[in-house]
């Protein structure tokens, strides 16, 4: 199933544990047509939008970590770039589990990504990097 998402998705770079620099070449790999930012009082959000309609949000702490990604729309996002680093450590945890919602809850890693055709959800996050004071359920 994970094979299949990722081969029906487009390319995403909003990688976890990465710095903020980074969003305008994640706009470009993402090849969003847009891209807006908003700040909270601990972290800003950068939202873009696939050629698909697929919405990736990407949340930064004051330090310029991105601690969080999320998803939704009608193509699922190459999960491998989004995750970074950490997809191995998704892969192996849910190498054995077969179906949707796929769900990784570590000390390490968050990631939940469910849906069918047309209509994907989900989200990733780091939960060492989250800032002080804010709620992980902002991060959808």
């Amino acid at each position: 199933m994970l094979g299949a998402s990722c081969a029906l998705s487009f390319a995403a770079h909003a990688t976890l544990g990465q710095n903020v620099s980074t969003v305008d070449s994640d706009q470009t790999r993402l090849r969003a047509v847009t891209h807006t930012a908003t700040t909270q009082s601990a972290y800003s959000v950068h939202l873009m939008t696939m050629p698909s309609g697929t919405l990736v949000r990407e949340y930064v702490a004051p330090n310029g970590t991105a601690f969080g990604v999320a998803w939704q729309g009608p193509t699922l996002p190459d999960l491998k770039s989004i995750l970074g680093t950490s997809f191995d450590q998704y892969v192996a945890v849910t190498a054995t589990r077969r179906g949707t919602p796929l769900a990784v809850s570590t000390s390490d890693l968050v990631v939940y990504s469910g849906g069918h055709l047309r209509a994907f959800a989900g989200y990733a996050y780091l939960p060492q990097a989250v800032p002080a004071g804010v709620d992980v359920g902002v991060i959808q």
